[in-house]
C-alpha cells in the first residue's frame, strides 16, 4: 500500500491524490545510515493495506557522526517541531549504543523528554533494539545486560505459551540483552518471544500500548550479511550470523 514519507532523506512525492493517509506514524530514526533505515521502514509499511503518512524525527542534541548534521536538520524534524501534533504511532529505532550506559548517551535527556511527550501525543509505541532496551529501562527500570559476544543472526521464539508462533524469528545484532526472569516478574510486562541465547526479544505492555522488540524487524534479507562483511573489512572480530546463510558479495 501507499507510504507517504512527509520528510526525510528519501522523501517521496504524492502522485495519486485520490489516496489519503489513514494513519500517521512518527519515526525517531537514530540508526547510523538514515537512508537505509528509511527505506526499510517504508518497505514494511508498504506491505500493509492502510495508507500511512510517515514523519522522521531525530534528537537535536545528538551528534550524527555518519553524515552531515545540517543536512539532517533540514530533512528531519525535532520534538519542538511536532510538539503540538498527535500521531497514531511512534517508532524508535535501534542504534549502536548498547555498550554505553544510558546516561552516557548524548541525547539521553532528550530521549526521556520524547518518551514523556509520547504518552499523551501518540496512541501506540514500537521500540526496536537499543530503543527497546532504553524504553524498557525508562518504563519498567529493567536493566540492560552487556554481553561480550555479539548476539548476531536470526533467533527463533522458544516459548510455546505466547501469542507468537514457537518458530517466530527475529534478526538480531546487539551486544546487550535483558534478563528473562526479571522481565517475567515485571508487572504489566509480557514476554511474547524468548530465546536462551538472545534473551527476551519480543515484549508487550498492554497498559502502555507499547511493543518492545529487541531486534530489527526492519532488516531485509541481505542486511545481516552486509554487517558481517562490513565488520570483516574493518578487522572487527565477528562470527557468521546465526541461522543464516551468507554469500560472498
Amino acid at each position: 500500500m501507499t507510504v507517504f514519507k512527509l520528510n526525510g532523506l528519501t522523501k517521496n512525492k504524492l502522485t495519486d491524490y485520490r489516496i489519503k493517509p489513514e494513519a500517521s506514524v512518527l519515526v525517531l530514526n537514530i540508526m547510523p545510515n538514515k537512508v537505509v533505515t528509511e527505506n526499510q521502514i517504508s518497505q514494511l509499511f508498504s506491505d500493509i493495506e492502510t495508507p500511512v503518512a510517515v514523519t522522521f524525527m531525530y534528537p537535536r542534541s545528538h551528534n550524527w557522526q555518519h553524515g552531515d548534521q545540517q543536512d539532517l536538520a533540514y530533512h528531519y524534524v525535532t520534538l519542538d517541531a511536532v510538539r503540538e501534533q498527535y500521531f497514531d504511532g511512534l517508532i524508535v529505532t535501534g542504534a549502536p549504543l548498547e555498550k554505553l550506559k544510558f546516561t552516557d548517551v548524548d541525547f539521553w535527556d532528550e530521549f526521556l523528554e520524547i518518551r514523556e511527550w509520547s504518552r499523551t501525543h501518540t496512541k501506540y509505541q514500537l521500540f526496536t533494539c537499543w530503543g527497546a532496551q532504553a524504553a524498557l529501562f525508562t518504563d519498567f527500570n529493567l536493566p540492560k545486560i552487556n554481553v561480550d559476544k555479539k548476539i548476531f543472526g536470526v533467533f527463533e521464539n522458544q516459548l510455546s505459551d505466547t501469542d507468537l508462533p514457537s518458530d517466530f524469528r527475529m534478526p538480531q545484532s546487539r551486544f546487550s540483552k535483558v534478563d528473562s526472569r526479571i522481565a517475567g516478574e515485571t508487572p504489566n510486562l509480557e514476554i511474547l518471544g524468548d530465546n536462551s541465547v538472545s534473551g527476551p526479544f519480543f515484549l508487550r505492555s498492554k497498559a502502555r500500548n507499547s511493543l518492545y522488540i529487541m531486534g530489527h524487524p526492519e532488516y531485509q534479507a541481505d542486511t545481516l550479511g552486509n554487517e558481517y562483511y562490513r565488520d570483516l573489512h574493518k578487522g572487527t572480530p565477528v562470527d557468521l550470523p546465526h541461522n543464516l546463510s551468507v554469500e560472498h558479495p
